[in-house]
């Protein structure tokens, strides 16, 4: 593999600005790479002058005391030109680390999210339950998980509500679940608890301050609210494909370029063009994905070299 060698005669204040319309091919990318290696090495160079010039001591100042009680019969000229000397170098070496540290850390970045695709198909319609104190109803129905479809069987008392007795509102999930059978099967969380992983919610329950067995054994005040993520179409089309936030280290536009990489995915195949970034903004972007699969982990990196 070839490597780009700087130049540490030449220094260039500015870089060709990328546009979205610019072939994604090394002989876009490597000018503006030369670019910044010869203006990396042209301020390395500064920098080694500057760490030389310390003479062996733990720092400029020490050095230049030194030089200035050495130089004490010279000229006020002379000193003023030495120190002089000095203070741009440190100024070169600063501007040199700020260089290096915002390619490292702005101008390209890099990470990893993993996308969830999991929801109904149809069906699985909760309803409360008359024949049993605080238990919900489930309708069957289709989910969708792990890249592919499992069918749910309707049932009677088959989630149980828990009681409140404290004295605010609370707000707990109801969500499908895949047992140590492989069935699909319904639950409520416990109050203060997430759902495990894996699962599909369905709905959100807000159980009122003192709501017990004894105060409403049928869940005549419980809300249930529907947060079901219906595809009809599934696997063939996503009516609502799943989307994933991602914050990054603040850039001065977001004409920014995104390069995604599919590293593993399970059930349904999931091509790189099935990640799409549907929005760009200077603090973060947001991916969609558009396919079947779930569990997709995506290393994703960053380039904006005119930051």
């Amino acid at each position: 593999m070839a490597n780009l060698t700087g130049n540490p005669k030449a220094f260039k204040s500015t870089l060709r600005k990328l546009e979205t319309t610019d072939p994604k091919h090394p002989d876009t990318w490597n000018p503006n790479y030369q670019t910044l290696i010869d203006n990396d090495a042209y301020l390395k160079q500064f920098a080694d002058e500057v760490a030389g010039a310390r003479s062996g001591k733990a720092d400029l100042s020490t050095r230049i005391d030194e030089l200035a009680g050495s130089v004490a019969g010279q000229s006020e000229e002379a000193d003023n030109n030495k120190v002089g000397i000095l203070l741009y170098a440190l100024q070169l070496a600063g501007l040199a680390n700020l260089g290096v540290q915002n390619l490292r850390d702005v101008a390209q970045q890099q990470g990893e999210l993993l996308i969830a695709n999991r929801g109904l198909v149809r069906g699985c319609e909760a309803s409360k339950s008359t024949t049993a104190t605080r238990n919900l109803n489930f309708t069957e129905g289709v989910c969708f998980a792990q890249g592919r479809a499992f069918s749910v069987r309707g049932t009677d008392n088959s989630a149980s509500v828990p009681s409140n007795p404290s004295g605010a509102a609370v707000t707990v999930r109801a969500y499908l679940f895949q047992d140590s059978n492989d069935v699909w099967r319904p639950a409520v969380t416990p109050i203060g608890s997430s759902m495990p992983p894996g699962a599909i919610p369905m709905y959100q329950l807000t159980i009122p301050s003192g709501n017990t067995d004894a105060t409403d054994p049928y869940l005549t005040n419980v809300i249930l609210t529907s947060v079901r993520r219906f595809e009809p179409e599934f696997p063939l089309m996503l009516d609502s494909p799943p989307n994933q936030s991602v914050v990054i280290r603040l850039v001065n536009a977001s004409d920014y370029q995104l390069i995604f990489d599919v590293v593993e995915a399970q059930g349904a195949p999931c091509g790189i063009d099935a990640v799409v970034a549907s929005s760009r903004a200077t603090n973060g972007f947001v991916v969609s994905l558009h396919s079947a699969a779930d569990n997709v982990r995506v290393r994703w990196k960053l380039v904006r070299l005119s930051n």
